[in-house]
């Protein structure tokens, strides 16, 4: 039996969230009815995480990996339901066989395969992260052939942010739902510039070597879904986007294929912790068969 869309109702809202967690591969989302998430926001692994002189650059079975979680993103969302996907270029040696050092345009490259099975893009915005490469635990600057020509490198860390919509009719919202998650003003000025200026978190938590900011998935959540709506990551990570479902009156399903960071994601979003605001939450967490140490971070 797959898992229903949680019940959209005031008192829901108000009283109590649920948040499932399940340590397995999002390439199968069995715990998930066709189109039962009203929304997405994650951030997926890069192709490679450590750039190693001749390690194995697997761009295509990281594709293939992307694409498949992609479709069932696709399955279990609503009609109109918004996926935001953020994704970074990298800059690598081994893309090419020629040794040069070059910039890959992973985040298009990603964009496109959402594209390709049938999201239509609705904005993108920029996550300036707040430091230079010499800066915050960042590997070093690119110098380049500095301090002369030609090769000189921007050393500003950003990321794209990709606003996707699955095609299909918008769904009817309770006056009441719809008022509970109006957005104040101040907060729509801010988080409709383009470019957001959010510091890192990487640096100061070591468990996990990129370690999603909760005010990204935050302010997502915030514009793109209503007051108990379900939001899904399929790349949890460090557990950022349950936390940041949990602060904002939302259910969350996450999926996560690495079972080391249990202790991370429980005291990340406080499973067994008492919140100040009394915060009421329900937490389920799934271990599946194909938990496993992943291929990319």
């Amino acid at each position: 039996m797959g898992l229903n869309v949680y019940e959209v109702n005031t008192e829901e809202a108000k009283e109590r969230t649920h948040h499932k967690i399940i340590f397995g591969d999002s390439r199968n989302m069995k715990e998930l009815q066709n189109e039962s998430i009203h929304m997405v926001v994650t951030s997926p692994p890069y192709v490679t995480s450590k750039f190693k002189k001749g390690q194995p650059f697997k761009i295509d079975e990281y594709f293939e990996m992307i694409e498949q979680v992609f479709k069932e993103v696709y399955r279990v969302l609503i009609s109109d339901g918004r996926f935001c996907l953020n994704i970074g270029d990298i800059h690598t040696k081994y893309y090419y066989d020629d040794g040069r050092f070059w910039r890959i345009p992973l985040a298009h490259m990603v964009l496109q395969k959402a594209i390709d099975l049938g999201f239509r893009l609705l904005d993108t915005y920029i996550w300036d992260k707040g430091f230079n490469r010499y800066k915050g635990g960042a590997p070093g600057p690119l110098f380049g052939s500095y301090p002369y020509p030609p090769t000189l490198y921007n050393q500003v860390y950003w990321e794209y942010i990709f606003v996707l919509v699955k095609p299909g009719k918008r769904r009817k919202m309770p006056k009441e739902i719809k008022e509970e998650s109006k957005i104040p003003y101040e907060k729509w000025v801010e988080y409709t510039r383009q470019i957001w200026g959010v510091e890192s978190e990487t640096e100061w938590i070591k468990e996990h070597p990129a370690v999603f900011p909760v005010e990204i998935p935050k302010r997502f959540i915030e514009m793109y879904s209503f007051k108990g709506d379900t939001i899904l990551d399929p790349f949890l990570g460090s557990g950022t986007t349950t936390l940041a479902a949990k602060l904002t009156g939302r259910n969350s399903v996450g999926y996560e294929i690495n079972p080391r960071y249990v202790k991370l994601i429980k005291k990340r979003v406080g499973i067994g912790q008492t919140t100040l605001d009394n915060t009421k939450c329900d937490f389920e967490i799934i271990f599946r068969e194909d938990a496993r140490e992943g291929e990319w971070l």
